[in-house]
Protein backbone atom coordinates (compact mmCIF):
# COMPACT_ATOMS: atom_id res chain seq x y z
CA UNK A 1 0.00 0.00 0.00
CA UNK A 2 2.47 2.78 -1.40
CA UNK A 3 0.08 5.42 -1.34
CA UNK A 4 -1.46 5.23 2.06
CA UNK A 5 2.02 5.07 3.58
CA UNK A 6 3.08 8.10 1.70
CA UNK A 7 -0.19 9.79 3.17
CA UNK A 8 0.71 8.40 6.82
CA UNK A 9 4.54 10.45 6.13
CA UNK A 10 2.74 13.37 4.81
CA UNK A 11 0.16 13.67 8.58
CA UNK A 12 3.39 12.64 10.41
CA UNK A 13 5.28 15.57 8.71
CA UNK A 14 2.44 17.98 9.60
CA UNK A 15 2.58 16.78 12.99
CA UNK A 16 5.79 17.01 13.58
CA UNK A 17 5.86 20.70 11.89
CA UNK A 18 3.38 21.72 14.21
CA UNK A 19 0.70 21.68 11.72
CA UNK A 20 -2.80 20.12 12.04
CA UNK A 21 -3.36 18.28 9.38
CA UNK A 22 -6.64 19.24 7.30
CA UNK A 23 -9.58 17.58 7.15
CA UNK A 24 -8.91 16.63 3.54
CA UNK A 25 -5.27 15.14 4.95
CA UNK A 26 -7.51 13.02 7.15
CA UNK A 27 -9.65 11.70 5.36
CA UNK A 28 -6.92 10.76 2.74
CA UNK A 29 -5.39 9.00 5.44
CA UNK A 30 -8.75 6.82 6.41
CA UNK A 31 -8.87 5.93 2.60
CA UNK A 32 -4.96 4.73 2.72
CA UNK A 33 -5.64 2.70 5.79
CA UNK A 34 -8.65 1.07 4.19
CA UNK A 35 -6.88 0.47 1.40
CA UNK A 36 -4.08 -1.31 3.47
CA UNK A 37 -6.24 -3.12 5.78
CA UNK A 38 -7.82 -4.71 2.57
CA UNK A 39 -4.83 -5.08 0.37
CA UNK A 40 -3.20 -6.73 3.79
CA UNK A 41 -6.20 -9.50 4.77
CA UNK A 42 -7.07 -7.30 7.83
CA UNK A 43 -10.79 -7.45 7.86
CA UNK A 44 -10.79 -6.10 12.04
CA UNK A 45 -9.13 -3.18 10.66
CA UNK A 46 -10.85 -2.23 8.16
CA UNK A 47 -14.08 -2.70 10.28
CA UNK A 48 -11.87 -0.26 12.66
CA UNK A 49 -12.45 2.54 9.88
CA UNK A 50 -15.96 1.53 9.15
CA UNK A 51 -19.16 3.56 11.43
CA UNK A 52 -21.10 1.68 13.53
CA UNK A 53 -24.28 3.17 11.92
CA UNK A 54 -22.56 1.95 8.45
CA UNK A 55 -26.01 1.39 5.59
CA UNK A 56 -25.84 0.95 1.85
CA UNK A 57 -28.27 0.29 -0.94
CA UNK A 58 -27.31 -3.29 -0.74
CA UNK A 59 -28.29 -4.02 2.51
CA UNK A 60 -24.88 -4.32 4.40
CA UNK A 61 -24.27 -2.80 7.91
CA UNK A 62 -21.01 -3.05 9.26
CA UNK A 63 -20.47 -6.32 9.81
CA UNK A 64 -22.06 -7.44 6.98
CA UNK A 65 -19.61 -4.77 4.96
CA UNK A 66 -16.27 -6.50 6.85
CA UNK A 67 -17.67 -9.99 5.50
CA UNK A 68 -18.03 -9.40 2.03
CA UNK A 69 -14.93 -7.35 2.15
CA UNK A 70 -13.24 -9.93 3.79
CA UNK A 71 -14.69 -12.65 1.43
CA UNK A 72 -14.22 -10.47 -1.92
CA UNK A 73 -10.88 -8.97 -1.49
CA UNK A 74 -9.11 -10.80 1.07
CA UNK A 75 -9.77 -14.19 0.52
CA UNK A 76 -6.97 -13.98 -2.60
CA UNK A 77 -4.03 -13.44 -0.51
CA UNK A 78 -0.84 -13.31 -1.93
CA UNK A 79 -0.73 -12.09 -5.96
CA UNK A 80 -4.03 -9.76 -5.30
CA UNK A 81 -3.37 -6.15 -5.97
CA UNK A 82 -5.09 -3.44 -4.55
CA UNK A 83 -4.97 0.03 -6.32
CA UNK A 84 -7.02 3.26 -5.46
CA UNK A 85 -7.48 6.15 -7.33
CA UNK A 86 -9.00 9.32 -4.83
CA UNK A 87 -10.72 10.89 -7.71
CA UNK A 88 -12.85 13.62 -5.31
CA UNK A 89 -13.20 14.89 -1.89
CA UNK A 90 -15.57 17.33 -0.96
CA UNK A 91 -17.24 18.28 2.77
CA UNK A 92 -20.97 18.96 2.72
CA UNK A 93 -20.77 19.62 5.85
CA UNK A 94 -18.16 20.23 8.68
CA UNK A 95 -18.45 16.86 9.73
CA UNK A 96 -19.15 14.57 6.46
CA UNK A 97 -16.77 14.22 3.57
CA UNK A 98 -17.98 12.53 0.26
CA UNK A 99 -15.39 10.80 -1.30
CA UNK A 100 -14.91 9.63 -5.20
CA UNK A 101 -12.64 6.35 -5.88
CA UNK A 102 -11.94 4.13 -8.78
CA UNK A 103 -10.63 0.34 -7.03
CA UNK A 104 -8.84 -1.79 -9.30
CA UNK A 105 -8.30 -5.04 -7.84
CA UNK A 106 -5.41 -7.52 -9.77
CA UNK A 107 -5.02 -10.82 -9.20
CA UNK A 108 -2.33 -12.97 -11.14
CA UNK A 109 -3.09 -16.89 -10.37
CA UNK A 110 -2.90 -19.08 -13.51
CA UNK A 111 -4.51 -16.32 -15.32
CA UNK A 112 -4.26 -12.19 -14.87
CA UNK A 113 -7.36 -10.62 -13.90
CA UNK A 114 -8.74 -7.50 -13.16
CA UNK A 115 -11.86 -6.15 -12.32
CA UNK A 116 -12.30 -1.40 -11.98
CA UNK A 117 -15.07 0.23 -9.73
CA UNK A 118 -16.11 3.16 -9.50
CA UNK A 119 -17.11 4.06 -5.48
CA UNK A 120 -18.66 6.63 -3.81
CA UNK A 121 -19.02 7.25 -0.65
CA UNK A 122 -19.59 9.57 2.90
CA UNK A 123 -17.32 9.63 6.08
CA UNK A 124 -18.71 11.12 8.92
CA UNK A 125 -16.24 12.41 11.83
CA UNK A 126 -16.66 10.52 14.75
CA UNK A 127 -15.06 10.95 18.21
CA UNK A 128 -11.57 9.77 17.58
CA UNK A 129 -11.40 10.17 13.61
CA UNK A 130 -13.41 9.68 10.19
CA UNK A 131 -15.39 6.43 9.35
CA UNK A 132 -17.22 5.64 6.25
CA UNK A 133 -21.03 5.42 6.93
CA UNK A 134 -22.29 4.92 3.44
CA UNK A 135 -21.11 3.24 0.33
CA UNK A 136 -22.03 2.34 -3.40
CA UNK A 137 -19.92 0.80 -6.13
CA UNK A 138 -20.59 -0.28 -9.76
CA UNK A 139 -18.12 -1.73 -12.32
CA UNK A 140 -16.21 0.99 -14.32
CA UNK A 141 -13.33 0.85 -17.40
CA UNK A 142 -9.76 0.08 -16.44
CA UNK A 143 -9.47 3.88 -17.81
CA UNK A 144 -10.80 5.02 -14.55
CA UNK A 145 -7.60 4.07 -12.75
CA UNK A 146 -5.88 6.03 -15.01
Amino acid sequence: MKSGFALALLLGAALACGEAPTPEQEVRAVLGALEAAAENGRAGDFAELVSASYADPYGHDREKLRAFVAFHVMQSGRGRELIVRVRDISFPEPARAAATLAVGLASAGSRLSAEVYAVDMDLVREGDGWRVSWAQWHPAPATDLL
